[in-house]
């Protein structure tokens, strides 16, 4: 081909950070502009063992170009891709292949922000990792060095200057050997406030305050109670703390996202968070599908 095009940013719902699309654009270069086949097995584990591609897998993949060959039949299959046991707030873009995912921490889209705080999660209970997404990217490159390998730290290698960070094998692990927790920290701009997730387990709530209620609603017992708790905040303009009741209800109880769907569906509304509706309508269908 004459003309080599750049990958397309069309992997999420906002622009690509500019840490993760510096990554991608040297797997795209080393990858696969030295042919004329537009491959989606780059970013797939097989076949990164003898391409240079990423240290980890990417939860998206990028369409094939304009006059690219695309490696399979039919229309590229996209869909937003939530993790069994995640939220709609949690957006992904690395897949350890072990259940659990790395992705950013991305309470209030319609802030338009451009860097968001980075967190694992998935089969495990989520856990911020960094503060934006190149801590993410240090933390998953030192994950790569834990692997071993030549080939790993090669790759490190030339991540790492491309972007200008230090990973080592012991970065963002405690003594014990667990994940070093990074503080949330949702900088909430006036007007704004971050309530955190009563559960203890989820990301908790950043919305305008006027769309909270003065008080705590109920995310555990009976689900009716829970129900009616939302239902009663959504009637009064208060979807902030609707959500918040309801999505910590979900973490004390996954099996209940049916009932919980269609107030939950209707707080995003009531915010005016049309990414979320639809990641939430993901969930459900494939919690259908799973039970």
């Amino acid at each position: 081909m004459t003309a080599q095009p750049r990958w397309t940013d069309d992997l999420f719902p906002f622009p690509t950070p500019p840490a993760l699309a510096k990554v991608v654009d040297i797997a795209w270069e080393e990858g696969f502009l030295t042919t004329d086949l537009y491959e989606e097995g780059l970013y797939d584990a097989p076949r990164v063992q003898t391409s240079f591609a990423l240290p980890f897998d990417l939860c998206e993949v990028p369409l094939a170009p304009q006059g690219w060959e695309y490696c399979y039949a039919g229309e590229a299959f996209r869909r937003h891709h939530v993790p069994f046991m995640s939220v709609p707030e949690l957006l992904p873009f690395a897949d350890l292949g072990t259940g659990t995912c790395v992705g950013w921490v991305v309470p209030a889209p319609e802030l338009g922000r451009t860097d968001h705080p980075v967190a694992s999660f998935g089969h495990k209970e989520p856990g911020v990792i960094g503060r934006n997404t190149l801590d993410g990217l240090t933390f998953l490159l030192s994950l790569a060095l834990r692997s071993g390998g030549e080939r790993r730290r090669t790759q490190v290698a030339r991540l790492s200057a491309e972007l200008g960070i230090h990973p080592t094998p012991e970065y963002g692990v405690t003594p014990d050997g667990c994940d070093a927790e990074v503080p949330l920290d949702l900088a909430p701009p006036a007007g704004w406030r971050h309530e955190p997730d009563p559960s203890g387990i989820g990301i908790g709530v950043l919305a305008p305050n006027d769309a909270f209620a003065d008080e705590y609603p109920s995310f555990t017992g009976e689900t009716d109670t829970i129900l009616a708790d939302a239902s009663r905040m959504l009637d009064a303009g208060r979807p902030a703390s609707a959500l918040l009741g309801l999505t910590a209800a979900y973490h004390e109880d996954p099996l209940g996202l049916p009932d919980l769907h269609p107030l939950w569906a209707r707080a995003y509304d009531d915010l005016d968070r049309p990414l979320f509706r639809e990641r939430l309508d993901v969930m459900l269908e494939d919690h259908q599908q799973a039970f």
